[in-house]
């Protein structure tokens, strides 16, 4: 038995939703050209290595540790993800699995080396041991080790295409000690994605469901917290942005908190807004779909007033930054609609491109400006594209 493949999930961009998706209320977003990457590897020595590249961070266990661990800690039917959490995030306690891993991650509470680590050994356990995989037997050993494209902490769905990556991963390698095919039909994708936000709780304790979905089915979706039969939109027609990175990281469960404090100050004034938030998802969601003659230009000017109320409403919350605000600027200096991506406090912003914007002079401009001010930037198109995907090496 040879264990070697590669998994790979895309990143995603929320179009419209976030935070009042947290109450209730739908959201619509989709993916994105970057995604993470997974690749697994043999080793001559019994030793299950994790390689962490973006962070950077590797940590390792002997098979002989790696099978006790298996065998010892139920991370299936005993310890749930919100459990682990408040195990990661004692600030007396040791990591978790500190005695069976080799290198040990920081003591820090939040750090990303302990919740990639963490994360990690959580989700190979659980999906191991709901497949049925009970020890790993091999005369060497392998190296899991993980790759993106995305700035980590930048709410591009990073930890969410990384948790794919561990469960679809996971599930790869227990259908190779099973001797069987590796396959991925949509009953092993609904698992991959429950898998994955097992591990968005881990990361941060109440995800919205959006970021694992996006990253499984890479498909435009409108969706409702809680409720899992999520509507793929029939996006007519390819949306192509801007998305510029601050270069801020942020923690999106302290982002949340602030919303949260904010809704139960001013319940009248915040709950208005967030129902607003839900609404404008709707009005956008017709426009994506819309098969009526409209002139592009229409279609885009409607898109980018939604764009710019939606960056409003989101900044009332108090979840901007002044490097976004920055963004902001520069975008409508230039008469561009921008608006935050994700949690906010810094991370991306996207801006709302036409369709022949590389043949316009306000662009080059923008995007030059962008760079002056030393913010990053990625073309990219919100389209229909890959989810999830296998290849065995």
């Amino acid at each position: 038995m040879v264990l070697e493949f590669e998994v790979s999930a895309p990143g995603k961009v929320i179009l419209h939703g976030e935070h009042s998706v947290i109450y209730g209320f739908p959201a619509v977003a989709g993916p994105i050209g970057l995604r993470t990457n997974l690749r697994c590897s043999p080793q001559s020595d019994p030793v299950m290595t994790f390689e962490f590249l973006s962070i950077p961070f590797t940590s390792s266990l002997t098979m002989v540790a790696f099978n006790e661990f298996l065998a010892e800690v139920d991370c299936y039917g005993t310890l749930q993800p919100e459990q682990f959490l408040h195990q990661m995030r004692d600030p007396e306690g040791p990591f978790p699995f500190a005695r069976f891993v080799r290198t040990q991650p920081s003591m820090a509470e939040g750090t990303k080396d302990r919740f990639s680590l963490g994360a990690a050994l959580y989700i190979v356990n659980r999906v191991l041991r709901a497949e049925g995989v009970q020890s790993i037997d091999l005369p060497g050993g392998f190296t899991l080790s993980f790759s993106s494209a995305m700035s980590i902490g930048a709410g591009l769905g990073s930890s969410a295409s990384f948790g794919v990556c561990l469960g679809a991963g996971a599930y790869a390698l227990a259908q190779m000690v099973h001797g069987k095919p590796v396959t991925f039909d949509d009953v092993v994708r609904e698992k991959v994605s429950r898998w994955a936000f097992d591990c968005e709780v881990i990361m941060h304790e109440k995800p919205s469901g959006i970021d694992n979905t996006i990253a499984t089915y890479g498909k435009l979706i409108r969706f409702r917290r809680g409720d899992p039969a999520h509507q793929t939109v029939a996006l007519r027609h390819p949306v192509p942005i801007l998305i510029v990175d601050t270069g801020v990281s942020r923690s999106t469960a302290k982002l949340v908190a602030i919303n949260a404090k904010r809704r139960e100050l001013y319940p009248r004034t915040v709950g208005p807004i967030l129902e607003a938030m839900g609404g404008l998802v709707e009005e956008a969601i017709g426009w994506y779909e819309s098969d009526q003659v409209e002139p592009a230009a229409t279609v885009y000017e409607r898109l980018g007033t939604l764009v710019a109320i939606n960056n409003n409403l989101l900044r009332s919350l108090g979840v901007s930054h002044p490097a976004l605000e920055k963004i902001f600027a520069l975008a409508e200096q230039h008469g561009y609609a921008s608006k935050l991506t994700g949690a906010g406090g810094g991370g991306c912003a996207f801006i709302l491109l036409p369709p022949n914007y590389r043949e316009q002079q306000s662009f080059r401009l923008l995007d030059q400006a962008l760079r002056d001010a030393g913010f990053n930037t990625i073309e990219t198109t919100i389209a229909d594209g890959q989810g999830v995907s296998f290849q065995a090496k």
